[in-house]
């Protein structure tokens, strides 16, 4: 198999030791930019396997000119190209070592031709159901085995423990926007595995699919789960589906033609008052409810007020600048919390800012701090 690799930043060699590329392979050249560039034109290779770094468009543009089959040019570096050249996949790379990630995205790629449902395993040896649709959160864990957010789960764990005087011995992990129950599982069956899970979900489908999850990973008898979705005050509201991310279903979807549900919502304060629930047994709380997070927390204030236990959430301020709620919420926040932690930012866990809660203003009309998207944790003292 004859190959002509384009690399201009010099990442061409490491890449072919890391994805074990089969032993058959013969490059016939290498164009970089002080190289002859008349291998291009030439027809000795039968794959073109670039490198481009930040120089996409100009490869794009470069191989039109140039009238080169798209079917033979390969970006190397971006597992969506392999994926729709299947062919130089299964001729290039090893399906071992390095080059296994590409054939699960090959795999996983495929079982939408053929089934709704696809089993994803972890690295951790946790089993999920999901539907095929779902490009990202199960489409991650198939390809690379590994939790989705696993990392965010312990970065929350050790922040916690870091601010806060936990004990992991007894009590509830909640779960806000529940999904699949990726977050739920992993956390109470590997990082605290003595707590029990309190989750919610009000998609039908994702609901179906936390529960069938539980049961896989034995930990249907140490949960609750409940079809509803949490909010400010009790009523019922449309649900909006993202047909390749379910994890994205939320009240603030406006596509055309998007699927939708009529769903149920009840302040948790309410919920924990009907099931008689102590407040002081939360020790953690993980919300991600896809810009609903405002309310979601002024129909808890009673139990915030109880316990303002760590809480780790998606950070979505353009849906809360949308809804009207951005200004009270952080004045809600300052009522039982004094600073919060840009998770992004953390690399040791020894050396962590924190910021006062007021500083939260500052990105009223941003996408997020450093321009990424991220979440927080909320820290009750400094």
């Amino acid at each position: 198999m004859k190959v002509l690799i384009c690399d201009f930043e010099g990442t061409s060699a490491q890449w072919i030791e890391q994805f074990a590329i089969k032993e058959n392979l013969e490059v016939v050249g290498t164009i970089n930019p002080v190289s002859d560039k008349k291998l291009l034109a030439e027809k000795s290779w039968e794959y073109l396997l670039v490198f481009e770094g930040k120089l996409r468009r100009f490869f794009d543009l470069l191989v039109t000119f140039m009238n080169i089959p798209k079917k033979r040019v390969i970006y190397a570096n971006d597992i969506n190209s392999w994926i729709d050249n299947p062919a130089a996949a299964y001729a290039l790379l090893n399906p071992n070592g390095g080059g296994q990630i590409v054939h699960r995205a090959l795999t996983f790629s495929a079982t939408k031709n053929f089934h709704y449902f696809v089993t994803a395993t972890t690295a951790d040896g946790l089993h999920y159901l999901a539907t095929s649709k779902d490009n990202f959160i199960i489409r991650n864990a198939y390809i690379n085995r590994q939790n989705w957010a696993a990392n965010e789960m312990k970065i929350f764990h050790d922040l916690a423990k870091k601010y806060y005087d936990i004990v992991d011995s007894d009590g509830w992990f909640l779960d806000l926007g529940a999904n699949i129950g990726t977050t739920g599982i992993y956390f109470t069956k590997k990082i605290a595995p003595n707590l029990k899970l309190l989750a919610f979900e009000p998609d039908p489908e994702n609901f179906k699919l936390l529960r069938t999850n539980l049961i896989l990973n034995d930990a249907e008898e140490n949960s609750v789960i409940e079809n509803f979705g949490l909010g400010e005050v009790e009523s019922e509201m449309t649900l909006y589906r993202d047909k390749n991310n379910p994890g994205h279903n939320g009240v603030y979807s406006n596509d055309t033609g998007v699927e939708s549900e009529t769903v149920k919502i009840l302040p948790l304060d309410n919920y924990f008052d009907a099931q008689n629930m102590d407040a002081e047994k939360i020790k953690y709380i993980w919300i991600d409810t896809e810009g609903f997070e405002p309310q979601v927390l002024f129909g808890m204030q009673k139990i915030l007020s109880k316990n303002p236990a760590p809480i780790f959430m998606e950070f979505n301020p353009q849906y809360w600048e949308k809804s009207g709620y951005y200004e009270k919420f952080v004045e809600l926040l300052k009522k039982f919390y004094a600073g919060y932690v840009w998770t992004p930012e953390v690399k040791s866990i020894d050396e962590v800012e924190v910021h006062p809660i007021e500083q939260l203003f500052e990105f009223r009309n941003s996408t997020a701090p450093c321009g990424v998207m991220g979440d927080i944790f909320l820290v009750h003292k400094l």
